[in-house]
């Protein structure tokens, strides 16, 4: 896992979701920018995912139980973002907004975890 990337995708994360958060406080539904920044997002999770897998494979020496761990967070990092987007699509009002702000601390909070068993585990 890269360390710098977790800390940005968290920032980022965050922000989106309080740019939701308030989209949702001016009552406004989540828009065509809320979503594109949503897509951004995602593929920044997806591109330290893959590297964490790789650094896993690559570097080794970590216990089973730890590497089991790592990748459930990662899956978990990988999918809150699609799942908020279903869920918001669904409802198009402001709480579509609210799901997205959730869906947004959801996600800077297991990269937060990943990155302290990240840490805890190093070889």
């Amino acid at each position: 896992m890269i360390i710098p990337i977790a800390w940005v995708l968290g920032g980022a994360a965050l922000a989106w979701a309080l740019w939701c958060g308030v989209s949702a406080i001016v009552d406004q539904a989540p828009t065509y920018h809320h979503r594109l920044a949503l897509l951004v997002i995602e593929v920044v999770a997806l591109v330290q995912a893959l590297l964490a897998v790789v650094l896993l494979v690559v570097q080794g020496g970590r216990g089973a139980g730890a590497v089991a761990e790592i990748v459930g967070y990662l899956i978990a990092l990988v999918v809150a973002l699609p799942i908020g987007a279903a869920l918001a699509h669904q409802e198009r009002t402001r709480y579509g907004s609210v799901v997205l702000a959730i869906a947004g601390v959801t996600l800077a909070v297991l990269v937060l975890r990943t990155t302290q068993v990240w840490e805890a585990t190093r070889v």
